[in-house]
């Protein structure tokens, strides 16, 4: 990879249904672009990662710990390592927003062979288990 480069290099991963994500990483911190299409919805959840986001595109219900809003196009949101958090996509619109993570998350890389966690907390989401929908 370049140093200087544009989001057209990186392939665009959908993970889970209706997320669709772009991932650059460097040796401690990561960065991806993220497209929720068709009114998606992440539970509660929570990671090791440091995570700080930017809405560039779209509305969004967002709660992080005891914090809940509805965020738009230049929203910042900071979420410490393990905090509680979740999403909900309002509107019809497409949501676009950027994440940073610090450490990077293993997970998160095209070809990483190992666990996605994130993607087993959806599935257990819309399946009905314990870590079901709130909404």
């Amino acid at each position: 990879m370049r140093q200087i480069t544009t989001w057209d290099e990186f392939p665009i991963v959908e993970y889970i249904p209706g997320v669709y994500r772009q991932t650059v990483s460097g040796e401690k911190s990561m960065m991806t672009r993220i497209v929720y299409r068709g009114g998606v919805v992440i539970p509660e959840h929570t990671h090791e990662a440091e995570q700080i986001m930017l809405v560039e595109q779209g509305r969004l219900w967002a709660k992080v710990g005891d914090e809940e809003a509805e965020v738009s196009p230049g929203s910042l949101l900071v979420i410490p390592s393990n905090w509680i958090h979740a999403f909900r996509q309002l509107g019809d619109d497409d949501v676009v927003f950027y994440e940073c993570f610090a450490p990077i998350r293993l997970e998160y890389l095209v070809g990483f062979k190992g666990p996605d966690p994130s993607l087993t907390m959806i599935k257990e989401g819309l399946q009905g288990s314990p870590g079901s929908l709130l909404w």
